[in-house]
C-alpha cells in the first residue's frame, strides 16, 4: 500500500477542513479584538439617611444598627458607623473625599491595601473611615472620636 501524497493534502475533505479551521482562526482572532465593556464613571448621590449630619453616606447605603454605635454627650460624639452598599471603591473613595471637604473635614492621610482607610479631621473630631470591598458589595466603616486639637496640616 503506498500513499499519495497529492491525494491527502488536496482532496476535498481536506479542502473543507482547512476552509473551517480558517473560519473559526478569523472569527477567534476577531473575537478577541472586541474591547470588553467599559466601565462607567459612577457619580454617587448624597443620602439624606446619615445618623450624623456632617458625615456623608452615598444614596442607597443602609445603616447596619446591630453593628453600629452612637454616644453624643453635650458636644462630644462617639460612634462607629456601618453601612453597605453597592459600588466601586473608587467610586466611594471619590465621593468621600469631594463631601468629606464639602463638611469642612480634611483629608490626612489614605492607606490602600486589601481595604483602603481615609483619615479626616475637623475641629476637635477625627474620622477614620474603612472601604472594604467584599462579595460585590462595598462595606462602609465610620469611626468617630474626639481628638485634643487639631494636629498641623502638612499642607
Amino acid at each position: 500500500m503506498t500513499l499519495d501524497i497529492d491525494n491527502i493534502f488536496f482532496s476535498g475533505n481536506v479542502i473543507k477542513m482547512r476552509r473551517i479551521g480558517l473560519i473559526f482562526l478569523i472569527l477567534f482572532l476577531g473575537c478577541q479584538s472586541i474591547p470588553l465593556k467599559e466601565e462607567k464613571k459612577v457619580e454617587l448621590e448624597l443620602s439624606s439617611l446619615s445618623r450624623f449630619e456632617d458625615i456623608p453616606v452615598p444614596q442607597n447605603f443602609v445603616y447596619l444598627p446591630l453593628k453600629s454605635f452612637i454616644f453624643e454627650r453635650n458636644k462630644v460624639r462617639i460612634g462607629i458607623l456601618k453601612y453597605v452598599g453597592v459600588s466601586t471603591p473608587e467610586a466611594i473613595v471619590n465621593f468621600l473625599k469631594r463631601n468629606m471637604a464639602n463638611y469642612g473635614w480634611k483629608l490626612r492621610s489614605v492607606i490602600e491595601g486589601g481595604a483602603i482607610f481615609l483619615n479626616f479631621q475637623k475641629e476637635k473630631e477625627a474620622c477614620i473611615v474603612n472601604v472594604e470591598y467584599i462579595k460585590r458589595k462595598i462595606f462602609l466603616t465610620f469611626a468617630l472620636s474626639p481628638v485634643d486639637k487639631e494636629t498641623p496640616s502638612s499642607d
